[in-house]
């Protein structure tokens, strides 16, 4: 969780100065599936990590980050992409997620590389997720 935390605040410090209300990320798991069991714990331990962050002042002059959930089933890559494409639409800074390497390398794929989202996985190992552009 502790390099979760820390690759999510060097995220952030590629943002631009410019002030934010807010600072949201995506978290996005497979909060339906087969593994559902597992990722409640996942996305409260990414939310305490921000939290923390946020109550401790200092991250970008001390804007507050909001945590924005979505599901990615770990199954269904077509619904992992349209659940991240609307994280993207809400404004998230980065995601963290997905869970699964075939839904992570689908939203990555689609999705964040396009869009330019910094994103962060605590589960997916496929070697080729390593190599994507």
């Amino acid at each position: 969780m502790k390099k979760l935390f820390i690759a999510a605040i060097m995220s952030l410090s590629l943002l631009t100065t410019t002030a934010f209300a807010e600072i949201k990320m995506g978290i996005i798991l497979g909060f339906t599936g087969p593994i559902e069991s597992l990722t409640p714990a996942m996305a409260a331990s990414a939310e305490l990590a921000f939290k923390e962050a946020s109550d401790s002042g200092s991250l970008l002059g001390g804007e507050k980050i909001t945590p924005v959930r979505a599901d990615s089933t770990c199954v269904d890559s077509a619904a992992a992409t349209t659940a991240a494409e609307g994280l993207v639409s809400q404004g998230i800074a980065a995601i963290m997620g997905a869970d699964c390497s075939g839904v992570t390398g689908a939203i990555a794929s689609n999705v964040a590389v396009p869009n330019g989202v910094v994103m962060i996985s605590p589960s997916a190992t496929s070697p080729g997720l390593t190599t994507l552009d």
